[in-house]
């Protein structure tokens, strides 16, 4: 499985290996190309300076636990 960013999506994906396009050499190691389900191709790599990480992931918005009431 893989969850690489898809820009076109604007997302994380989890892509299994059906999407697998290709894999091939690179300068850094093995790269996979996959295609998301939009169809756009990834370029997804194990070297954590290739892939983009895409935007933060927000802070949970759930109730603040810390502070209980008396």
């Amino acid at each position: 499985m893989f969850a690489p960013w898809c820009p076109t999506c604007r997302s994380r994906m989890l892509l299994g290996p059906r999407r697998v396009v290709s894999v091939e050499r690179g300068p850094d190691g093995l790269r996979a190309v996959l295609r998301c389900h939009c169809d756009t191709l990834i370029v997804w790599s194990a070297d954590v300076g290739e892939t983009p990480a895409g935007p933060p992931v927000p802070a949970s918005r759930g109730r603040d636990v810390t502070h209980q009431n008396a």
